[in-house]
């Protein structure tokens, strides 16, 4: 394990294989202001840049497809800039979607960005081609009194361009057309707060915990195909990140645990994978962020708060 110290909070990772290097959406100052930066990790390691000041923007989600050698940045307004990974400079920036989106998944193969959010409807998916022009958008769920319905995580299915994502009380699964194949409620009291999918077993992991963060989380086992329960178990705390390396294994974090796990495929086992180095300034209610490095079987791990590091675990 190695560690990369930054000079900010690091609450977002994307890694960019060309350029071999993280793109870190992270907290920095005081009072707390959003940054986006871009971390070298050649060795030596190059200079920590600015990554918000050479688009213009502060990206609140980014997501990359190395194929094309293309960045797409999600910004507060609910636009895309779409940057070359080369250069890290802006190629063309999109039009402003009916569905405000919160949050980014791609397709690599396909080239395909997905957005997860809200509308004036509520609960929403929106898809942008890889020049940055939305090709659909649809209201998949219904504004309810009693529940909210911004998409908070999102995942896709590169086998057959299917999209998951989340609010704080369902999960559910549309085509590659944004057309909802199935939904499952969360079932007892809590709210989902992580989503992780296996795509080689087809298996989906969502994590409910009440608050406080660091309080105990049931972890349920669901067939991506039509939504129902395989298994179930428990973790230490919520679930904090969730990464995929495509082997059939799933890499978790969560609050309140000083490990890394392992969850395998399409089973309700949990086993650890490693330990998180010892850094006094990780508290147990600090955020953990993953990214992977699937070529180079690297896994990273982003440590909030006042840790202010990246760790690199080879698996």
């Amino acid at each position: 394990m190695s560690a990369i110290t930054l000079p900010f909070e690091p609450a977002h990772l994307t890694f960019s294989a060309p350029g071999n290097k993280l793109y870190a959406i992270g907290i920095e100052g005081d009072p707390p202001v959003l940054r986006a930066y871009a971390v070298s990790l050649s060795d030596p390691p190059g200079p920590i840049k600015r990554f918000d000041t050479l688009i213009g923007d502060e990206p609140e989600h980014i997501v990359v497809n190395d194929r094309l050698g293309r960045g797409y940045a999600l910004l507060a307004a609910g636009v895309l800039k779409v940057f070359s990974t080369d250069s890290d400079t802006v190629v063309s920036t999109s039009q402003k979607p009916s569905c405000y989106p919160q949050v980014l998944a791609i397709n690599p193969a396909s080239g395909i960005v997905y957005g997860g959010g809200i509308s004036d409807k509520g609960e929403c998916l929106v898809e942008f081609d890889s020049d940055g022009r939305i090709v659909a958008d649809n209201d998949v769920a219904p504004n309810a009194h009693d529940k909210n319905p911004l998409v908070q995580r999102i995942a896709v299915d590169p086998g057959t361009g299917d999209v998951l994502y989340t609010n704080p009380s369902s999960v559910g699964r549309a085509d590659h057309t944004l057309t909802e194949e199935w939904r499952t409620p969360v079932n007892g009291p809590g709210e989902i707060n992580d989503l992780g999918f296996e795509p080689t077993t087809n298996t989906v992991y969502f994590s409910v915990g009440d608050y406080p963060v660091i309080s105990a989380t049931r972890i349920s086992v669901l067939d991506g195909q039509n939504g129902k329960q395989r298994g179930a178990l428990s973790g230490p705390g919520w679930g904090s990140g969730f990464a995929a390396p495509g082997d059939g294994r799933l890499f978790a974090a969560f609050y309140n645990s000083s490990d890394l796990y392992v969850l395998a495929g399409a089973t309700s086992t949990m086993t650890a994978f490693a330990p998180l180095a010892n850094i006094a300034a990780l508290k147990p209610a600090d955020s953990k962020y993953l990214e992977l490095d699937v070529a180079g079987r690297r896994l990273f791990v982003g440590l909030g708060n006042d840790a202010n590091k990246i760790l690199v675990y080879r698996y």
